[in-house]
């Protein structure tokens, strides 16, 4: 009789014990979605290398993959004390340069931001697939990357 009872008795430990990994792992989703919406952009390095042209002496080339989340948009006011380039390696996002309407650049094309020229809006307007940009900065040492604009 023992062994006929004891499974009934550990049903509920696993049951709860069942129910709080998948009610853990629900949260860890619900967290995910919640970082990409406070956070929609993320930065992976790619390859930075000092340039060797005398003329752009303390120059550097610095690369990173910037993916930005599934309708995900950027909205914080900055600037690049640095000239920009972005390639579009997958997807679209849209750019928002200096107060003008924002531009919209799909895979395969690539986009220019001057330097300390105003940068207001990044945005992935697919809300089902991430955008994947190759950003590439000429920036002199000692100069910052990036400056948020303070109102």
């Amino acid at each position: 009789m023992f062994l006929k009872t004891a499974p009934l008795k550990t049903l509920p430990a696993s049951f709860l014990f069942f129910l709080s990994l998948t009610t853990g792992f629900a949260q860890h989703q619900h967290d995910a979605k919640a970082e990409q919406k406070s956070n929609p952009l993320s930065f992976a390095p790619v390859f930075a290398t000092m340039l060797t042209d005398p003329e752009l002496k303390d120059y550097k080339m610095d690369s990173s993959l910037m993916t930005v989340a599934p309708g995900g948009q950027d909205t914080v006011a900055h600037r690049h004390d640095a000239e920009l380039f972005g390639y579009i390696v997958e997807g679209k996002v849209e750019i928002g340069l200096d107060k003008g309407a924002p531009k919209t650049y799909s895979a395969g094309q690539m986009f220019y931001e001057k330097r300390k020229i105003m940068h207001s809006l990044t945005r992935n307007p697919d809300p089902s697939t991430p955008a994947k940009v190759l950003i590439i900065f000429i920036i002199k040492n000692g100069r910052p990357g990036y400056t948020k604009e303070y109102k």
